[in-house]
């Protein structure tokens, strides 16, 4: 007679809260989404303005709901013309923050990959002084290089176009300093696995380094998109012509021909977010990623 050693998985049963414990769960939950509606009502009051007409929108007492949708505020803001800028600003605004963040993101992630993989696995003089100086500019405030970079940059000839906004960004000391500390944790034995079959310095980069560090990548091309996207002093100080200009400081522009009315000006500000809070809301586990890499989560 045949025994079936078929093993039955075993099934643990959930501990059972108390109603204390219920109460208590159920008001947290509840301060938690309080809270969420207070922090985010700033944004959902300024997105249902975008639907409203001018005197709704600076009505007191405000409204919360507009009394007609005006769906075509959208589409009237984004085909807007400005003298100087032609038409549908906002359309070659948004593209011009759009390539410009995506160049930003994407030059940075190979030569920052670069630089940190030879500061974590290469051996050569000066490297120990070096990488401490790039990181040591970090606790340089940014305002302190704004006019020399300005005189620097003006010299050359780069004023009213965009490599002041490209060069400076190729490498940066956050980003060399999070891959080079995530380089150095990949095991070595992998590397030297890859130098006995034969790839070179760079293919074990490219082939090995680069595809185990993933999350780490991805954390700082969100980082770097979300911070050209968000950019406001650096195409101010160099950018002259309307039809260069990026969201951010076209937004700004936007204000001073149409400073009285307010629903296109929420219009363009939804423009300009709403980008970056799907970024957020995609990618938002990265982020939490990037702390502990970066060592900023006290590891």
């Amino acid at each position: 007679m045949a025994v079936s050693a078929e093993r039955r998985p075993v099934v643990l049963a959930e501990p059972q809260r108390t109603p204390r414990e219920m109460t208590g769960i159920i008001i947290r939950y509840a301060l938690i989404t309080l809270l969420a509606i207070l922090v985010f009502m700033p944004f959902i009051l300024s997105f249902l303005g975008t639907f409203k007409t001018n005197p709704e929108v600076t009505a007191y007492p405000p409204t919360f709901l507009p009394t007609e949708w005006h769906f075509e505020n959208w589409v009237n803001t984004w085909s807007v013309q400005i003298s100087g800028a032609g038409n549908n600003v906002f359309a070659r605004w948004f593209f011009n923050s759009f390539w410009l963040a995506l160049l930003n993101m994407v030059t940075e992630l190979f030569f920052c990959s670069l630089a940190a993989y030879a500061f974590a696995r290469m051996r050569f003089p000066g490297k120990d002084l070096i990488f401490a100086f790039i990181i040591a500019s970090m606790a340089i405030p940014g305002a302190v290089t704004l006019i020399p970079g300005y005189v620097f940059y003006a010299r050359l000839g780069w004023v009213n176009t965009y490599l002041p906004l490209i060069v400076p960004k190729l490498v940066v000391p956050f980003g060399l300093f999070m891959l080079s500390q995530f380089f150095k944790s990949i095991p070595k034995e992998l590397e030297e696995a890859a130098y006995m079959d034969g790839a070179s310095r760079f293919r074990t980069y490219w082939n090995v380094a680069i595809p185990l560090s993933r999350p780490a990548l991805i954390t700082l091309a969100i980082i770097q998109f979300q911070g050209s996207w968000n950019d406001f002093m650096g195409p101010l100080l160099y950018l002259r012509d309307p039809k260069l200009l990026t969201l951010t400081v076209g937004l700004n522009f936007f204000k001073t021909q149409y400073a009285v009315e307010w629903n296109k000006i929420l219009v363009g500000s939804m423009f300009n977010a709403i980008p970056i809070l799907i970024l957020f809301f995609l990618f938002n586990k990265y982020y939490m990623e990037g702390a502990s890499y970066s060592g900023l989560a006290g590891q």
